[in-house]
């Protein structure tokens, strides 16, 4: 009678260790989900992208100085940007000294006199909104007759 008492509890410990509910109390199931976003700038140039600004001469000043048209960016992160140095293109004179500006209509968002490539500065854009700067140059030392032509590179960096 042990015996057969025995087998009988076997079978019910068996039998509860193949039930379902069992097993499925230790599963688990974990799903990660991700996405990357890309950057995004929109550019519109009042008068093109590789433009080409007249500057004013003052005499009595010796100055030459001039302003690019609106140039309007829109990017979905605030984006920082850089201005090249000034290249010397074609100038009859030597030593001219420059004032270079990033401005966003209120204020210079960067500056630099010329010589070297300006600083890597925040443009302060807002996700979504267009904001706009124009680039303004000015020339010292214009003293000589003949053509003066310098180039400037505005460049708008990614959010990395």
């Amino acid at each position: 009678m042990n015996f057969k008492r025995l087998s009988i509890t076997a079978l019910q410990v068996l039998g509860f260790g193949l039930m379902p509910s069992a097993a499925l109390a230790n599963t688990t199931n974990t799903v990660t989900y991700s996405a990357t976003v890309p950057g995004n700038c929109t550019f519109t140039y009042a008068n093109g992208q590789n433009e080409t600004v007249t500057l004013s001469y003052n005499q009595s000043q010796e100055r030459l100085s001039g302003s690019t048209g609106t140039i309007g960016i829109n990017c979905n992160y605030n984006a920082s940007a850089t201005l090249s140095e000034v290249t010397d293109v074609n100038s009859p004179v030597t030593g001219e000294t420059f004032a270079l500006a990033l401005n966003n209509g209120s204020s210079d968002v960067i500056s630099t006199d010329g010589t070297s490539a300006s600083s890597t500065t925040s443009l302060g854009l807002t996700n979504g909104v267009t904001t706009n700067f124009t680039m303004d140059l000015t020339v010292d030392g214009a003293t000589d007759l003949g053509t003066y032509e310098y180039s400037v590179v505005l460049t708008v960096l990614d959010a990395s």
